[in-house]
């Protein structure tokens, strides 16, 4: 049976579908078989990570309202991804509103021939309204990644969200705090790159437990384009990390 592992936040910016990505390409590398859907339908980050998203501008997508039963995910670094950016060309807004945004999710889930998977990795929009309410229906049983930085408001969106998770009865698997700090090159200290968020006022006060901690990675490491950085810099501290995730899904989910 595929388990369902969603990637969430409370809000924008904090590195959600770099961390989703880096944990599937990770997991894949160990022989695990995932599927990656990215399910940010509005802002789709995901193909453009890897570089195989679409040139042409799309005139027609009628392809996802109702005349193909079945569509087929796009394998990459061994990992099998579906996302809306594969629909319409890469500076093309999907412009739709929610009833069309609800059938294209539901197609993403169910319509999509994954073949045999041992995880399917969710990469979810940020905050609590209508998209992720859906998704969260759409899905069965899933265990949910809440991703944050080191910052008050992504903290408290992120409490927000774990409220939310709470009253629905879904489970949290835990949390990755991302761009935690910065090596200094010259003498090796870490450089904290947002305000420190006292232990109240951060997730982690409403019982969600620390997975990783993921430090900043500058460009010039990370160089390597469209390669995530588990395969571009694998020694690299934030690599590490996020291995370390990967790590515990395998161990515990599978």
């Amino acid at each position: 049976m595929t388990v369902n592992v969603v990637f969430a936040s409370g809000k924008g910016g904090v590195g959600k579908s770099t961390v989703a990505l880096n944990v599937a390409v990770a997991l894949a590398q160990e022989g695990i078989r995932v599927g990656l859907i990215d399910a940010d339908i509005y802002g789709p980050d995901i193909p453009a990570m890897v570089g195989i998203t679409r040139r042409t501008p799309a005139t027609s997508i009628t392809l996802w309202q109702a005349q193909v039963p079945a569509v087929e995910p796009v394998e990459h670094l061994g990992v099998k991804i579906m996302s809306a950016q594969f629909l319409i060309a890469e500076d093309q807004p999907l412009d739709w509103q929610m009833p069309l945004v609800g059938l294209l999710m539901r197609r993403l889930v169910h319509d999509v021939t994954w073949g045999e998977l041992d995880l399917l990795l969710v990469d979810v929009p940020p905050g609590t309204g209508d998209l992720q309410q859906e998704l969260f229906t759409l899905l069965a049983d899933p265990w949910v990644v809440l991703v944050v930085t080191p910052q008050y408001s992504a903290h408290l969106d992120g409490r927000k969200l774990v409220s939310m998770l709470q009253r629905r009865n879904i489970r949290i698997f835990g949390g990755v705090e991302n761009m935690t700090g910065l090596d200094c090159p010259s003498c090796g200290a870490q450089m904290r790159l947002f305000e420190q968020v006292s232990e109240e006022y951060a997730i982690w006060s409403q019982g969600v437990g620390r997975l990783a901690e993921v430090p900043f990675t500058p460009a010039d490491v990370a160089s390597n384009a469209h390669t995530p950085l588990v395969l571009a810099a694998p020694d690299a501290p934030a690599s590490w990390q996020l291995l370390e995730v990967a790590r515990k899904i395998r161990s515990v989910l599978l």
